[in-house]
């Protein structure tokens, strides 16, 4: 294991950032080793618990380690912190369709891509009205 991983677990937890353990767990997570990832997503949300990227990361380690009823838990807190992040209601819908919850699986994916296609809507629309704005202020000799 790299040697700065090994010299977090000797550090306590309230001295460091908590986007530390995110790094670390994504890092462990990489690597397949989910329980001590998980280790290090639990000391990321204890020192902040409003830190939404470490409860999908969490979530994610779950779902690895087929503890589905607790990713779906992770899943939302990380909704009630940011109801519009996708990648929360995405590992949702993952959590339940293992879980058998086939309707509110596919009620989540839908929340996921719901999400993504407003964004994109959202995008094109300032796009489009830029683009008009700037042709009616072109002048034709």
């Amino acid at each position: 294991m790299n040697n700065s991983l090994v010299n977090l677990d000797k550090t306590s937890n309230q001295s460091i950032a908590p986007n530390i353990w995110l790094e670390r767990g994504n890092e462990l997570a990489s690597l397949g080793a989910y329980e001590e990832a998980l280790s290090s997503f639990d000391r990321a949300v204890a020192i902040q618990a409003t830190n939404n990227a470490a409860w999908v990361q969490r979530a994610v380690v779950l779902i690895h380690l087929n503890r589905h009823k607790e990713a779906l838990n992770s899943c939302d807190r990380a909704l009630e912190i940011d109801n519009s992040d996708r990648q929360a209601w995405l590992f949702r819908g993952a959590a339940l369709n293992h879980l058998g919850r086939y309707q509110e699986c596919y009620a989540s994916y839908d929340k996921s891509l719901g999400i993504e296609r407003q964004t994109i809507r959202q995008k094109l629309s300032i796009k489009l009205k830029g683009l008009w704005f700037n042709s009616a202020q072109i002048k034709i000799a």
